[in-house]
Parts: structure tokens; C-alpha cells; sequence
């Protein structure tokens, strides 16, 4: 699977691209939002896409649910796993309820390194 995880804490950014990548999966790492939006236009060039995006809800550029709600148009066909200390799922599920909207999984974190795993299984 390909996976655009986001994630602004190096060390936690490293420890969980590893272990997706030794699950077999290709993921780019990005730490910043800024980042991520020119992985998402780069990979959109390239003619292929992250079929899922791990993302960080807080991080010091942006808002992980803006994101989501951004990306949402480009990335119709993607399965969102927004990790958050903090999460604000009632805005999350408001978002969906609208409608057109990808798959979204809130994780709170701290979380397990399984947790995610299990999150992009069940995709």
C-alpha cells in the first residue's frame, strides 16, 4: 500500500514509517502540511496517488481536519488515519455528514504501533 504519513515529531515520524515499511508497505514521510501538499501534487503528477494518508492533527503549520478537508477533492478514493493527543471527532464526523468525503480513522494518541496497522487492515 502506499502511504503519505505526516507527522511533525522525527522520532515518531521514523518509528512508524519503519515499521510500515517492514509491513511491506511504500510510504513517504512528510513533516510539516507544506510538505505533504507538494508529496500530494508530486505524486498526483506521477499518475499514482497514496491510497492512505496518516496524518497528525496538530501540527505547527496546519490542522490535520484541514488537511482532510482540503485534500478531500484530489484524494476521493483515500482512506484518512488522523492521529491526534487531542482529537476533535465531532468536527471530523460533521465534515463527513456533508458528504464526499474520503474514509477517516481517528486514533488518539498516545496509540500502539498495532492500532495504526489495524486502522489501514481494515481499509
Amino acid at each position: 500500500m502506499r502511504i503519505l504519513l505526516v507527522e511533525d515529531d522525527e522520532d515518531l515520524r521514523t518509528e512508524i514509517r519503519e515499521y510500515l515499511q517492514r509491513r511491506g508497505h511504500e510510504v513517504t514521510a512528510c513533516g510539516s502540511l507544506d510538505d505533504a501538499r507538494t508529496a500530494v501534487q508530486r505524486l498526483a503528477a506521477g499518475n499514482s496517488s497514496a491510497e492512505a494518508i496518516v496524518c497528525d492533527v496538530n501540527l505547527p503549520d496546519g490542522n490535520g481536519i484541514d488537511f482532510y478537508a482540503g485534500a478531500a477533492a484530489k484524494l476521493p478514493a483515500c482512506h484518512w488515519v488522523l492521529m491526534s493527543g487531542a482529537h476533535d471527532a465531532a468536527r471530523i464526523d460533521g465534515l463527513k455528514a456533508r458528504g464526499g468525503m474520503p474514509r477517516c480513522t481517528i486514533i488518539e494518541k498516545p496509540m500502539s504501533l498495532r492500532t495504526l496497522n489495524g486502522a489501514l487492515n481494515r481499509m
